[in-house]
């Protein structure tokens, strides 16, 4: 096996011995520490570029870090995120842990500035201790501090809990009331795998309730030759089952595939959106047990327009299906949850058909409408996009490709 070093030479390590590789080992760490180190550095000082006078007139600022920390111009994340090939989100938290370190956090980023403590650890005490006010998180960094390099979740949380007294902490917990929500994920929440004809609901709300629910499921196992954590997953389809009196399912999920073969389900597969691939036998036994509707071909090369601004329910699902996601760079949200941007302004003469245009999740959107970022669609169905700083950035099915 051969290995990079930091002089660009290649480093062969099959022929060392333990103590060479475990010291090898140590000098990735500091490497790695170095890497997040210079990530956050950068994040801050680009959240600390001065704004457009004309943005803070206007009230184009928003505030991404914690209490304490300054606002920042809004869409600050994108080109950041683009330069380090990363979601926009992933872009917001980066800058927000950022800011919370220097401003709210500063003994726990002096050590992170000394390499004491890997910017990962820092940047967990900063999303924890997010929700704090200023004042408290300062006396969490003061606990903290001296032991972030190994403290655990339950030391931080203990730490905050130490931090709040019983009125704040009543004020908390009506917060994180209003942050209760129940969400279902089609496919892996994680880029790790895909699950066919698997999704993952994430129920967070009180404790009580999701205890007396998660003991209900238990009830409902039966014995089995699967591991524990399959036989809940089927258990908790049978306790859903009982909830809906016997009612068929109504479930939104699109299918493609050819009905002929739902005919013979030992042959071939379909695809499911968001899900991928799945065998004709597991899209028919979902077809036998829910309300299905089948709705007609669409002809995906159709390129007539309509003299209006909205499209018609056809254009938009070609366009959904074309696309499949925002086509901003390295942005991944659904189709299905964005809004279809006409690539030339419809106000400027763009015609509403499908090569014009494009899915844009809200916040892109208004980026683009904003004119911060402009971009073009290419006849082979690419998209060249512009950012505010003159980057730009070439984006296919295949992902994006930064140009400069």
């Amino acid at each position: 096996m051969i290995e990079i070093d930091s002089t660009h030479q290649p480093l062969v390590v099959e022929d060392l011995d333990a103590d060479w590789l475990l010291a090898l080992c140590e000098d990735t760490e500091v490497e790695s520490r170095r890497v997040d180190r210079k990530k956050l550095r950068l994040a801050l000082q680009w959240a600390r570029m001065p704004a457009d006078p004309e943005d803070v007139a206007k009230g184009h600022v928003e505030t991404v870090g914690g209490d304490g920390t300054p606002a920042v111009e809004e869409w600050t994340a994108e080109p950041l995120a683009a330069a380090l090939g990363m979601t926009a989100h992933a872009g917001l938290q980066l800058i927000s842990d950022a800011l919370d370190l220097a401003h709210r956090l500063p003994c726990t980023w002096a050590r992170v500035e000394a390499l004491e403590v890997p910017g990962w650890r820092a940047r967990r005490i900063a999303q924890a201790t997010s929700q704090l006010t200023v004042e408290q998180a300062a006396v969490v960094d003061a606990a903290l501090a001296p032991r972030a390099d190994k403290c655990g979740i339950r030391t931080i949380d203990q730490a905050i809990a130490d931090a709040i007294d019983v009125e704040a902490q009543t004020e908390q917990e009506g917060l994180d009331r209003s942050s209760w929500n129940v969400e279902l994920f089609h496919g892996p929440m994680t880029g790790s795998g895909r699950w066919a004809g698997t999704s993952t609901m994430v129920i967070t709300g009180d404790t009580n309730d999701l205890t007396h629910f998660y003991d209900q499921i238990n009830a409902e196992v039966t014995p089995g030759a699967d591991p524990i954590e399959v036989r809940r997953a089927i258990a908790f389809g049978v306790l859903a089952r009982k909830l809906g009196g016997g009612t068929p399912p109504r479930i939104r999920l699109y299918v493609h595939a050819d009905l002929a073969d739902l005919d013979d389900q030992t042959i071939g597969t379909g695809s499911v959106e968001r899900l991928g691939p799945l065998t004709m036998g597991r899209i028919k036994d979902w077809v036998g047990h829910a309300q299905v509707t089948v709705l007609p071909v669409l002809r995906m090369d159709r390129s007539d327009s309509v003299d209006r601004h909205d499209p018609p329910p056809w254009m938009r699902e070609l366009v959904i299906l074309r696309d499949q996601h925002c086509v901003f760079p390295h942005c991944q949200t659904d189709a299905r949850s964005c809004d279809l941007d006409h690539v030339i302004a419809y106000r400027d003469g763009g015609p509403t058909s499908p090569s014009n245009l494009a899915p844009l999740c809200r916040r892109h959107h208004r980026a683009k409408t904003r004119r911060r970022w402009r971009y073009r669609r290419d006849p082979d169905g690419s998209y060249f996009w512009t950012g505010p700083h003159h980057r730009q950035y070439h984006v296919t099915h295949d992902g994006t490709t930064a140009l400069n």
